[in-house]
């Protein structure tokens, strides 16, 4: 029989256990409005006319979630597409970048099951990237429309690098210009770069582990591992740990850049915050081998209007050699190549007051360029 202490020990320790897990679910209920903040001025007082919104605009027939935040209602828009699929990166943005928002007018958007953008409902068929590309399209219309503009910028990273510059290449004429950050290329090189660059450092270092689990999964073919996505995920893990994510971060501090910022960022509910890895598993089953498949360099030769490739020195997941290659072999009216030394795949939140810099000094005054010349839209990349 269970004698009263027993039942008094069991009592408080299934209490205190409510009390653990309540703690932090309330902070992150506090932490989860799903609002933004005004933007003020030094006093702390709203800046007169200053754009700090959510809009759920619907896009391809869904709402999407998009975060529209500027100090000048007048500067020039900047169109941030994230990386993943599915890893939408508003609130790192937010933590990292802020200070762009003294300088254009940028507008977060979560792709189709990413994010805020996510809900258990959404067809899996209509989770192709022609339906990214073109969401990505209609909403460039949208906020044209919303704000009386003939072109704004666009930068992508990562995947959103992938989609940024098919869409680009397709419709030269809506943009000013098109920055690619950790830049997509060949995929299929890159992917076996990145795998040799894991496994070389295993060995250097004597992780059993890794050479273990890299030896594993196998070298990929054609861009993919045969075990998908999960060997996939196995290298990407040795990618952070290696500092090929983050130079001079491992796997856990590279993962705490990304889930501070989240959990903290008030633009999301709970409900958000808490489905957040579903929408990006969902996003990567469905999108992530056709990335890795498409050849961007075999397939876009030319974009008619003027390319920044930011590119981080260490960065193992858009290896920069390869990068640096198509850049080379690239046709752009204008182009550059800005590589970033301390940076690897991460470079907005690795080097922040450079990449704002190279931001505002070098792509922003693009807005006083003319239109590139070839204005019809170019359905084929």
């Amino acid at each position: 029989m269970v004698s009263a202490r027993l039942r008094r020990w069991v009592a408080m320790g299934t209490v205190a256990t409510l009390v653990s897990l309540a703690a932090p679910l309330f902070l992150l209920w506090l932490a989860s409005p799903g609002t933004t903040p005004a933007i003020v001025d030094a006093a702390g007082r709203p800046v007169p006319g200053a754009l700090a919104e959510i809009r759920y605009p619907v896009i391809g027939g869904l709402a999407q979630f998009v975060l529209i935040r500027g100090r000048d209602p007048d500067a020039p828009i900047l169109l941030l597409l994230h990386g993943g699929p599915g890893d939408a990166q508003a609130a790192m943005f937010r933590r990292y970048n802020s200070g762009l928002e003294d300088h254009f007018v940028v507008v977060h958007w979560d792709q189709r099951g990413a994010g805020a953008s996510f809900s258990p409902e959404i067809p899996v068929e209509t989770m192709t990237e022609e339906r990214i590309l073109a969401d990505t399209h209609e909403l460039t219309l949208w906020l044209k429309r919303r704000f009386r503009r003939s072109r704004i910028f666009l930068l992508g990273h990562s995947w959103g690098s992938y989609v940024g510059l098919r869409t680009a290449a397709r419709h030269p004429c809506d943009y000013f210009a098109y920055v690619g950050v950790g830049q997509v290329a060949d995929q299929k090189r890159s992917e076996a770069e990145s795998y040799d660059f894991v496994s070389r450092r295993a060995r250097e270092l004597g992780n059993v582990k890794a050479v273990r689990e890299l030896e594993r999964i196998g070298r990929p073919q054609e861009g993919w591992y045969a075990g998908g996505l999960r060997a996939f995920a196995t290298e990407r893990r040795w990618v952070r740990e290696f500092g090929g994510a983050a130079h001079g971060l491992g796997n856990r501090e590279t993962l705490l850049l990304f889930g501070l910022p989240l959990l903290r960022f008030p633009a999301y509910t709970m409900v958000q915050k808490m489905r957040y890895l579903q929408a990006e598993a969902f996003s990567m089953n469905a999108l992530e081998e056709a990335m890795l498949r498409f050849d961007l360099a075999g397939k876009i030769r030319r974009v008619d209007l003027p390319v920044f490739f930011f590119q981080g020195r260490y960065d193992q997941q858009t290896v920069t050699s390869v990068a640096r290659d198509y850049f080379d072999e690239l046709e752009a009216p204008h182009k550059e190549f800005i590589l970033f030394e301390e940076s690897a795949h991460l470079v907005p939140y690795e080097e922040p007051d450079r990449f704002e810099q190279v931001l505002v000094e070098r792509v922003r005054p693009l807005r006083a360029e003319p239109p590139p010349q070839r204005c019809s839209p170019n359905p084929s990349p």
